[in-house]
């Protein structure tokens, strides 16, 4: 968990400025929250990266996401792999390995390892500093630091970018305590595309003689 050193001389100056910092964060972050909840769906293209600089590991994949409500459809191309969540159920998809392995979803499903957490990562857990704004490509952003409240994460701070523009989140970087790192970079991004409740669940029918690993 962050833990806050404050020399004597400036507590009071640097105290004040933090809460003001907080403050613009928390209005940030809500109108966000209201922003994200205001559509149907919302359908991405990102890059998802892990690097660990001491180990010189560095491994970049392209994905796509499809998102109504708690329920997703995570494709990571490279890996082979698509996750499937109707909010009751997961269903882990390798295309390589011909297996699908099910799971009942879980609440407390790591973040930094979930690309589907990118737009909501920061609703609870967090305490959160406002960072700066700056242009990015041309494009406005904000920079927020969340730092979790639970010192067993396995990381110790998340920074994200909002688009000012479309106030959702366009980007976050996630600073792993041994070292690994993951960022995910939204590329395109539509909202309100058409969705049903079967494009969230794994259809074992339209792929015969995949082994199905049942772990409920």
């Amino acid at each position: 968990m962050k833990k806050l050193v404050i020399l004597l001389t400036v507590a009071l100056y640097w105290s004040i400025g933090f809460a003001q910092q907080d403050q613009k964060a928390k209005s940030i972050l809500e109108k966000v929250t209201e922003t994200t909840q205001g559509y149907s769906t919302i359908q991405a293209t990102f890059n998802y990266i892990m690097e660990n600089q001491t180990e010189g590991i560095h491994e970049e994949n392209n994905g796509q996401i499809l998102l109504m409500g708690d329920q997703f459809h995570l494709s990571l191309e490279e890996l082979g792999m698509e996750i499937f969540n109707n909010g009751e159920t997961v269903w882990t998809y390798m295309k390589d390995a011909g297996e699908v392995t099910i799971a009942e979803a879980d609440d407390e499903m790591n973040e930094m390892m979930d690309p589907s957490k990118l737009f909501t990562i920061y609703e609870e857990g967090f305490a959160y500093k406002f960072v700066e704004e700056k242009t990015v490509g041309g494009q406005g952003v904000y920079v927020i630091d969340l730092f979790p409240d639970n010192e067993e994460i396995e990381y110790t701070k998340i920074r994200i970018q909002i688009d000012k523009k479309r106030m959702l989140i366009k980007k976050a970087e996630m600073v792993g305590r041994e070292g690994n790192n993951y960022i995910v970079e939204v590329k395109n991004l539509e909202t309100d595309v058409p969705a049903t409740t079967a494009d969230f669940k794994f259809d074992l029918l339209k792929h015969p003689g995949v082994e199905k690993i049942d772990l409920r």
